[in-house]
């Protein structure tokens, strides 16, 4: 097994890092996954309904860097899509994130413009003399009536936690609209690809120097067939020590549970149906036909449920977890010939273009010429 780079996961971190050694570097690049496809989270395939869907759950690509959004027009064309999403709250369907309808639907209000919603919200946000978790981010930015019907128990079905245990990072990233505005994103270039992501991998993946090889656990390998190779680690960072006898990180993974639905046309009014309520186990049901209007005369839902058992999905953000997280960094740092890129070897949640971003940066910084 002769390479100049080992490349460890085939996801948008790995793939992006393979592609810039095989292209900008001109080395011999093996990139080993342990699942049976590339492409990482992203992976899509059409189902027996006819209609492309996500493995592993929706992804929706969205950014501001220019770089980025060049980047991926690379490797595959991009149809606009403004992505937007409702909750089940109160027995109606809510726009999210919350903007002027959804304070005027919830809260019994009749706002009009900008800035009776900047009165209202004003009235309403909690002062805290600190921010120090997600339950006072949360209500310094919407109050207690609307962190109550949409963020307190999606919250807790999302992490297994309650606002006020985890990092207040957890709900700074939700926007607060003061508009009519509903769109979930809000960034300059927003839009998906033609021909879904598994065929981006594809073509990233689709260099002379690049070799992939699929089913292969990392830590199987012989570590002489490896030994002078320098490696790319986009896995686990907690997996990488099991052998140091830290404890381990934390994460959330997803069930999901599948409904392939004959004859009919759709299930919900939109792709993306948050429910946010105790009331149910699940946090969102997507409905894929929607994405790009697709044409089936079936139709395919998912349910997402949270737990604690499987994949990594979502690192989990609370003080326990960030400290130990400075301890396997630290030990990263002292590695030879092993760079630690991506979200779970960073132990922190990256969107596409973050991700994407994350590593081409990473090369500048670290492999330029």
């Amino acid at each position: 097994m002769s390479t100049d780079y080992l490349v460890v996961g085939c996801g948008l971190s790995g793939a992006v890092m393979a592609r810039f050694m095989a292209e900008e570097k001109s080395k011999k690049v093996l990139i080993v996954d342990k699942r049976d496809h590339i492409g990482g989270n992203c992976y899509d395939y059409i189902d027996e309904n006819g209609i492309r869907i996500n493995k592993y759950g929706v992804h929706l690509f969205h950014t501001n860097s220019k770089r980025v959004w060049k980047y991926v027009n690379r490797f595959s064309s991009w149809t606009r899509w403004e992505y937007k999403v409702l909750g089940v709250i109160d027995g109606q369907y809510i726009p999210l994130p919350p903007n002027i309808t959804t304070i005027n639907m919830l809260c019994g209000k009749h706002l009009r413009n900008q800035q009776e919603v900047d009165d209202w919200l004003s009235r309403n946000q909690l002062k805290h003399e600190h921010i120090d978790n997600g339950y006072q981010m949360a209500t310094s930015r919407v109050g207690e009536t609307l962190y109550e019907k949409i963020f307190k128990h999606y919250t807790f079905k999302q992490w297994g936690r309650y606002p006020e245990e985890l990092d207040a990072s957890v709900l700074a990233r939700i926007p607060v609209r003061n508009n009519f505005d509903d769109r979930y994103f809000s960034d300059k270039y927003q839009a998906l690809p033609t021909d879904g992501y598994t065929k981006i991998f594809e073509n990233i993946l689709d260099h002379e120097n690049i070799t992939v090889r699929l089913s292969c656990d990392y830590f199987g390998i012989d570590p002489s067939a490896i030994s002078n190779s320098t490696i790319i680690y986009s896995g686990p960072i907690d997996d990488f020590f099991t052998n140091v006898g830290y404890p381990k990180l934390e994460y959330r993974s997803v069930n999901f549970e599948i409904q392939r639905l004959k004859n009919t046309k759709f299930f919900q009014p939109c792709a993306h149906v948050n429910h946010p309520g105790p009331e149910t186990p699940f946090t969102r049901i997507i409905e894929y036909k929607h994405l790009l209007n697709q044409d089936s005369p079936h139709t395919t839902i998912i349910s997402e449920t949270t737990c604690s058992d499987g994949d990594p999905y979502y690192p989990v953000p609370n003080k326990r977890n960030i400290e130990l997280y400075e301890q396997y960094k630290a030990l990263a740092e002292k590695e030879r010939n092993i760079h630690f890129v991506g979200r779970l070897a960073s132990y922190k949640y990256f969107n596409m273009d973050q991700a994407i971003l994350n590593a081409l940066e990473y090369c500048d910084s670290n492999f330029s010429i």
